[in-house]
């Protein structure tokens, strides 16, 4: 947007270069889902809508509660705002009661400046290799919302405006014992195969305010904060409502963050080709658990992360990477890691794609969530298609593959590998089926088995 006839060269450059790039145990909890561009509904495009101050305008130049998006870069936009959209065409059954129900909400909190996503799941897990006197069948119900609220908007300071974010998940095991045991727990992994599984919980992970500034150049969040809603992000595999189910695919271990922590997260888009965030955040916060408990630079880690987009590498189509450095300290030893996220189309006439993702930190950082290299990829097939399996946003075909390296001496299994095929079906404009099959070779914390393989299937409304 912003970029010049000097800058246009070094752009295609970048395009071009890309193109040829094709101890403490780990919290049990997992992380609630990613705020990517999956998993957002049809947000609306601000240069299309009016220039409606919304209900609350007061002044020229100023209005409250606008019920228009702030203007935000494009890949700005695609991080941190919602639309007020939640029915998908395509599906097998439409004009449901439910969706047009949600739909009808949506939009007339949107008048108001409200956006946001709400994802309910219900999961069936079958396991085999699993560890003696734990279940080999479990039933999860979650819940996970994610909220803006448009404040102000202004012409002052180059255009700003702000807004409040909030993020809430709860869920719980069925059955007897089901909120005492897990996927992960009961097959022994380091990774985390059902990233839907939150527990017996119910908590906060988002609660921050964000502010836009230089007509959206710049976006500064402050507050309880979760660093995967805006860092590490893929358009390949980052939810696990809709996408991969395996967390190892969305945000990998090696990654020394903690869900819902204390922090800060700046951004800046100064062009359409390149990006760059930091983010700076405390990493011993127990999930659910007050955010300024033990806090400390004893438990801290700072993330740097890179990218470059490309609208059309080599003729596929677009395609991101990423580079994201890190230091921090965990419970008083400092390191440092580094980790690389790429994501290419396959064509421009596919729905196919690829993502991979690869890092490594030492053995303290390593220990904050539970590895200290891993590798990861896939190859995706996504909506919407003419495609009669993919003819919607959410429709989704994946199959992954990855590597975990334990940080733990005690592991029984020093290098844990995992694969995953799913697909998601839209079943009414709301409402999607995903069967999802598991196969993990030589879990970590396993000592009865070389392999382990689990069978999910999932159902998700998302309104």
């Amino acid at each position: 947007m912003l970029a010049t006839a000097a800058i246009a060269p070094i752009s295609h450059f970048l395009a071009a270069a890309m193109g040829l790039c094709v101890a403490p145990q780990p919290q049990q909890a997992p992380p609630p889902p990613d705020a990517d561009e999956a998993m957002k509904q049809g947000r609306p495009d601000p240069e299309s809508e009016p220039e409606a101050a919304g209900p609350f305008a007061q002044q020229p130049g100023f209005s409250l509660l606008p019920k228009t998006p702030p203007t935000m870069m494009p890949y700005l936009a695609t991080v941190n705002l919602y639309g007020d959209s939640c029915t998908q065409a395509g599906a097998l059954i439409t004009g449901d009661p439910l969706s047009n129900a949600a739909q009808i909400v949506k939009t007339a909190l949107a008048q108001y400046g409200v956006n946001y996503a709400i994802w309910q799941s219900y999961n069936f897990v079958a396991m085999s290799g699993t560890l003696g006197n734990t279940k080999d069948v479990l039933n999860y119900y979650s819940f996970n919302s994610y909220l803006t609220w448009n404040i102000f908007q202004s012409d002052d300071l180059g255009g700003t405006a702000g807004w409040l974010t909030v993020g809430g998940t709860a869920g719980t095991g069925l059955g007897y014992d089901g909120d005492k045991q897990t996927a992960q727990g009961n097959m022994g992994t380091l990774g985390f195969p059902l990233g839907t599984d939150v527990g017996q919980s119910a908590y906060l992970y988002q609660l921050a305010w964000q502010q836009s500034f230089m007509a959206g150049q710049v976006v500064v969040t402050v507050g309880l904060l979760d660093p995967e809603m805006y860092l590490d992000l893929n358009t390949y595999a980052n939810n696990q409502y809709n996408q991969l189910i395996n967390y190892e695919f969305i945000n990998p271990a090696v990654l020394p963050w903690s869900y819902n922590a204390m922090g800060v997260v700046v951004q800046w888009q100064p062009v359409n080709w390149f990006y760059a965030m930091f983010a700076s955040a405390a990493n011993n916060t127990p999930v659910g658990e007050s955010p300024v408990q033990g806090i400390s630079s004893d438990d801290w880690t700072n993330t740097f992360e890179f990218g470059l987009i490309g609208e059309d590498i080599c003729g596929l189509g677009p395609g991101t990477i990423r580079a994201l450095p890190f230091f921090g300290t965990a419970h008083g030893e400092t390191g440092a890691g580094f980790m690389v996220n790429l994501e290419q189309k396959l064509g421009k006439e596919t729905p196919l794609g690829m993502f991979m993702r690869a890092g490594f930190t030492n053995e303290a950082l390593g220990a904050v969530q539970g590895a200290k290299s891993s590798f990861a990829t896939g190859l995706v097939m996504n909506g919407p298609s003419e495609s009669a399996l993919l003819k919607t946003q959410q429709a989704y075909f994946a199959g992954g593959f990855y590597w975990l390296e334990s940080p733990y001496a005690n592991s029984i299994h020093e290098n844990e590998y995992g694969l995953e095929l799913t697909y998601v079906l839209q079943l009414t404009e709301t409402l999607t089926l995903q069967p999802d099959i598991q196969v993990i070779l030589d879990p970590a914390k396993n000592p009865n088995t070389d392999s382990a393989v689990m069978f999910t299937m999932q159902l998700v409304y998302t309104w």
